[in-house]
């Protein structure tokens, strides 16, 4: 590291290093921190590395309290692959399906997070929001995990009843569905108005607040 670039990041904590644009996201940012660790931006919001590892390692071991067997596990919206790193850490075994529609975030993923080096993960890139239009194998999953924003806006698609039906075919009985919304500002009566309507598809619903996040869980 250089040294301009050392101080740069200590007194900033962190300096950009990556800047591309992707049709589908527009402007992604690449920061690194004085420890070597990256994080992505879109639209002004992290959406890889550094405070959303913490949000899905709250998700992953709220999962893990619940004593569940994860085989199989689909990611809708697998953006760099922090929620996928989870979840083969903690079930070395699952197979891991993640989908994500814009392949330049699948590019950072791979150069800056090690996306490709996740055990047992097929990567799909694909519209999220309709889990039936592609060939899914296997066809249930013990846990789904969905992180469906562009930038900071969450698709009304993703809150369709017709979305939510699409998920209880693809669950297994026993199986759960973990909803990361924004929980702040305009987005937290967003995310307690959505939790209300989940209620009304899901026999349990509960949530888990993190700093900014609130996890839904189904």
């Amino acid at each position: 590291m250089k040294l301009k670039s050392f101080f740069k990041r200590l007194i900033l904590t962190e300096e950009k290093i990556v800047q591309v644009f992707s049709p589908i996201n527009g402007e992604i940012l690449v920061y690194e921190d004085l420890f070597g660790k990256y994080s992505m931006r879109i639209g002004g919001v992290s959406q890889s590395g550094g405070l959303v590892v913490d949000i899905w390692k709250k998700a992953i071991e709220e999962i893990r309290n619940l004593k569940l067997e994860i085989r199989n596990c689909l990611i809708l919206g697998l953006g760099c692959g922090n929620s996928a790193g989870l979840v083969s850490q903690k079930w070395p075994s699952a197979k891991i399906t993640g989908v994500e529609i814009d392949p330049v975030v699948i590019e950072v993923g791979e150069k800056y997070f090690g996306l490709r080096s996740i055990k047992n993960l097929t990567i799909v890139i694909g519209d999220a929001l309709i889990p039936t239009s592609y060939k899914l194998i296997p066809t249930n999953f013990d846990l789904v995990l969905i992180d469906l924003y562009l930038g900071q806006n969450f698709p009304k698609q993703a809150e369709s009843e017709k979305f939510i039906s699409d998920l209880k075919d693809i669950l297994n009985k026993e199986g759960i569905v973990v909803f990361n919304r924004f929980n702040w500002g305009q987005y937290r009566n967003q995310a307690r108005d959505f939790e209300q309507k989940l209620k009304h598809h899901f026999a349990k619903v509960w949530s888990k607040k993190t700093v900014s996040n609130l996890l839904l869980f189904c």
